[in-house]
């Protein structure tokens, strides 16, 4: 059996030191917990791992080389990390650490129950980084047309990874689209990287994806606060208002809607405000695709109302196609290369955001 302490631990061992935490995660923890998909105990905000979730709209803009080289990179500062692979069913993490599809995947955990959580963990090429694969079980096509619920015992051991397992970071490899468990998973995020390509379909997507997650978090709070009339009235009238109005965006009529709902609007800011959304520009060509995370930066947080930043762009660069071939991680098979120098400081601009200091 694998022993996922042991792991965890000393491939790091020469900088063990006792986690400082996340500072957003610590500020902003009552308020996050407002907005989250499930009612639970949860950890104080030392004892929880910071939660970075990596999303976008569409299929193919590079989430999985960003989670595993992401995931790696955060690993070089000094920190343990876990990353689990969301996209079930259709998973594929696994072949950028260069390895086949283990035996034991998430739906050991959630669909049979047969394992627990730490045993799922795999040991990553890179020193400080295990992983879980999704599987490709067809089991789980029946899942993902009921509510998340099922998920819950999975989201309870993802907070309670690092009082188990000494996790510090935890990166989620959502898949495509914006089915139920993506999107609750990203709004249970710390930090949800939307990863986009420079080309019109991908930032469609994108905007969909950003919409979706507001959404889903005003049925959160209808949810938590047992409103679910109250919640779907608010949607139908920001679609009605923004509708009217393109140029306006959703926070314009924040303001009117809290004339009528007051306590469920405030709330609704504040639990917007204990997120921040973070945008990664892939396979960026010229200048123009570098400026559309800045871009994309001032549309999110004006036309949607979350705190969003650019975490960076990743370069087109043939050696991604190279170290997929090879079956290496990028950030292993080409560590000077422009890329890895890009993730590297994706990698820093997250940390930034959530509040971690760096420690090498």
């Amino acid at each position: 059996m694998l022993n996922t302490d042991s792991l965890l631990k000393s491939s790091i061992a020469t900088k063990a030191v006792e986690t400082e935490g996340s500072a957003f995660v610590a500020q902003h923890y009552n308020n996050w917990k407002l907005g989250l998909p499930w009612e639970t105990v949860l950890p104080s905000p030392k004892q929880m791992p910071a939660i970075i979730a990596v999303g976008g709209g569409k299929g193919g803009v590079g989430k999985s080389i960003v989670s595993a080289n992401l995931a790696a990179t955060i690993a070089q500062y000094g920190y343990r990390v876990l990353v689990i692979d969301m996209d079930l069913g259709c998973s594929n993490l696994h072949s950028h650490f260069g390895v086949a599809m283990p035996k034991k995947t998430l739906a050991d955990f959630v669909l049979t129950q047969r394992l627990g959580f730490r045993e799922l963990m795999q040991p990553a090429s890179i020193p400080g980084v295990a992983f879980i694969a999704g599987g490709k079980e067809e089991s789980w096509s029946e899942y993902m047309e009921q509510s998340s619920d099922h998920l819950l015992p999975l989201w309870q051991a993802i907070v309670a990874s690092k009082q188990q397992s000494k996790v510090d970071v935890v990166l989620l490899d959502l898949g495509a689209g914006t089915q139920r468990h993506t999107m609750d998973f990203f709004s249970a995020a710390h930090l949800g990287v939307i990863t986009v390509l420079p080309e019109p379909t991908s930032i469609e997507n994108a905007y969909v994806f950003f919409k979706m997650a507001l959404w889903k978090l005003i049925e959160n709070l209808g949810r938590r606060y047992h409103q679910p009339e109250v919640a779907q009235d608010i949607k139908a009238a920001l679609s009605t208002m923004v509708g009217s109005s393109l140029s306006s965006g959703y926070t314009a009529c924040f303001r009117e809607l809290a004339l009528s709902y007051p306590q469920f609007m405030q709330d609704l800011t504040r639990t917007m405000q204990a997120r921040c959304h973070g945008i990664l520009v892939n396979q960026a060509r010229d200048q123009s695709d570098i400026d559309l995370g800045l871009s994309m930066e001032h549309v999110c947080q004006k036309y949607f109302g979350f705190p969003s930043k650019s975490v960076g762009y990743l370069n087109y660069d043939e050696a991604v196609l190279k170290s997929l071939k090879n079956r290496r991680l990028l950030v292993s098979e080409f560590p000077h290369s422009m890329i890895a120098k890009r993730l590297s400081v994706a990698a820093a601009q997250s940390l930034k955001i959530l509040g971690i200091q760096r420690r090498s």
